[in-house]
C-alpha cells in the first residue's frame, strides 16, 4: 500500500471497513466502491485520470486481500470468515458466517463477533500505518512452512483455543483451591519469614498443568492465578475454576446453576457426585482392598456468560479427578482428539461431562472419548435447563444406590 498525507483515524477506517463485512462481503469485489474517496486513496495511493470503475474496483479487492494476509492466524480466521474470504464459512450474511465459524470452533458466537471485532481493528490499524505492497506475501512465505507442516494440527489448535476461549491479548483468570487455614503449613502465612504463597493452593499440580498447558496452545494469552479469598473480580474473557466446592469458594457460586453438586463429608472421607435429576444418583471414587484408590471422578463443566466470558470448572471428587479433568482437553493430541469430539455432540452449548481419571504406575491416565464415551454427558442450550444426552454410569464400580 502506498502511503500519503491523508491519515484517518483507526477508528474511522474500521466504522468503514465494517461497510464491506454485510451481505456476501468480498465475494463481491465491486462492494469496495463504498469506501469513501480518501480511505480509497490511501489504499491505492493517488488515483491516475486514466484507471476506471472496473480496474479501481479490482486492485482495491486484491490489496485488502494482501493486507488480510498480512494479519497474524488466529486474527486472519475472523477476518476471512467476515469478509466472505473462507469457502468453509461462505453464507450470504455476516451473522451465519460468524454462527458457522462459532460453530467449528467451539464456542459461542457472541465469542466470534467479539473476536471479530478486535481482527477488524488490527486490520485498519495495517491500512492506517500503510504497509507496503507486499508486505502479506512475505509473512505468507515466512509462515508457509508452518502451514504446510501443521495443516490438521493448526485446525486442532484453533479448535482448542475456540475451546478455551483463549486467543491473543485473551485475559484468562484462574482460580484455584486453597487449603483451609488449619490444614495449612506455617509457611502459607505472609507473616511467616520464609512465606510461599502457593503453599496454600490446594490443587497445585492441576494450577500448574493448566498453566503451562495454556501457555503453549496460546502463548499471547494473558493468564494470572488467584485463591478464591484473593478473587473479586468479573472482566475475564476466560474464567478457570480448579478444584470441588469444598476447598474451592468460587465453584460454590456456581453451583445453584448446576445439575449437580458434591455431597459434603468430614475431612479425610470422599465427597461423592450427586446427580438429582438422575434419581439422585451418587458416584464415588473406587477403592482397593489395601486402599489404594483405583479411579476417581472428573468432572468438567463449560459455562458461557451473556458478557462473553466462558466458564471452564475443573472439579472431582479428589484432587486425581480435578487433574484428570484438566487433561481431559489439554493432555497435547490426546486433548485435542476429545475436544474435536466433543464439539461435534455439544458445539458451543454449556455442558457438564463425568468421566473416569485413572492413576496407573504414578500417571493420571484420561479417557479417549472417541473409543471410551464419557460417563454422563448434560448439556443446554441458552440458559435452559441441563439434559443428559450420554449416560453409560452403568458401567462404573463406584455408583451408590439411591434407595
Amino acid at each position: 500500500m502506498v502511503s500519503t498525507g491523508f491519515d484517518p483515524s483507526v477508528r474511522e477506517i474500521s466504522e468503514e471497513l465494517k461497510k464491506l463485512r454485510k451481505g456476501v462481503g468480498l465475494a463481491r469485489p465491486s462492494v469496495v466502491m463504498e469506501l469513501g474517496d480518501e480511505l480509497r486513496e490511501r489504499i491505492l495511493g493517488p488515483l491516475p485520470q486514466q484507471r476506471t470503475s472496473v480496474d479501481e474496483a479490482m486492485e482495491l479487492a486484491g490489496r485488502l486481500r494482501e493486507t488480510i494476509g498480512g494479519l497474524s492466524d488466529h486474527e486472519r480466521v475472523y477476518v476471512e470468515t467476515d469478509f466472505n474470504l473462507d469457502s468453509a464459512h461462505s453464507y450470504p450474511t455476516l451473522t451465519e458466517r460468524q454462527e458457522s465459524l462459532a460453530t467449528a470452533l467451539g464456542c459461542a458466537s457472541k465469542t466470534v463477533r467479539r473476536r471479530s471485532e478486535r481482527a477488524l481493528e488490527t486490520l485498519a490499524l495495517l491500512i492506517a500505518s500503510g504497509p507496503g505492497p507486499d508486505s502479506g506475501s512475505r509473512n505468507r512465505v515466512t509462515e508457509a512452512p508452518d502451514e504446510a507442516e501443521t495443516g490438521e494440527r493448526a485446525t486442532d489448535g484453533r479448535i482448542q483455543q475456540g475451546f478455551w476461549n483463549v486467543f491473543p491479548g485473551a485475559r484468562v483468570d484462574i482460580v484455584c483451591s486453597e487449603i483451609p487455614e488449619e490444614e495449612r503449613p506455617y509457611f502459607a502465612s505472609p507473616k511467616d519469614r520464609n512465606y510461599l504463597r502457593y503453599a496454600k493452593f490446594a490443587d497445585l499440580d492441576t494450577l500448574i498443568y493448566v498453566r503451562t498447558r495454556l501457555a503453549q496452545l496460546c502463548p499471547e494469552a494473558v493468564a494470572r492465578d488467584f485463591a478464591p479469598s484473593e478473587y473479586h473480580d468479573a472482566d475475564a474473557d476466560t474464567l478457570i475454576v480448579i478444584g470441588g466446592p469444598p476447598w474451592n469458594a468460587k465453584y460454590r457460586e456456581f453451583l445453584p446453576q448446576l445439575p449437580f453438586h458434591f455431597e459434603p463429608h468430614p475431612l479425610g472421607h470422599d465427597d461423592p457426585l450427586v446427580v438429582p435429576q438422575l434419581d439422585r444418583l451418587t458416584m464415588r471414587p473406587c477403592w482397593s482392598a489395601e486402599d489404594d484408590l483405583l479411579e476417581d471422578l472428573a468432572v468438567f463443566t463449560r459455562l458461557s456468560l451473556t458478557q462473553g466470558t466462558t466458564v471452564h470448572l475443573l472439579g472431582g471428587c479428589l484432587t486425581l479427578g480435578v487433574l484428570g479433568a484438566a487433561k481431559l482437553f489439554l493432555q497435547g493430541e490426546h486433548g485435542a482428539r476429545n475436544t474435536a469430539h466433543l464439539h461435534g455432540i455439544v458445539g458451543g452449548n454449556d455442558f457438564v461431562l463425568v468421566t473416569e481419571a485413572r492413576r496407573v504406575g504414578g500417571i493420571t491416565d484420561m479417557a479417549d472419548l472417541e473409543t471410551t464415551p464419557p460417563l454422563l454427558l448434560l448439556s443446554r442450550s441458552s440458559s435452559g435447563p441441563f439434559r443428559p444426552i450420554v449416560n453409560n454410569t452403568d458401567r462404573y464400580r463406584g455408583i451408590r444406590s439411591s434407595t
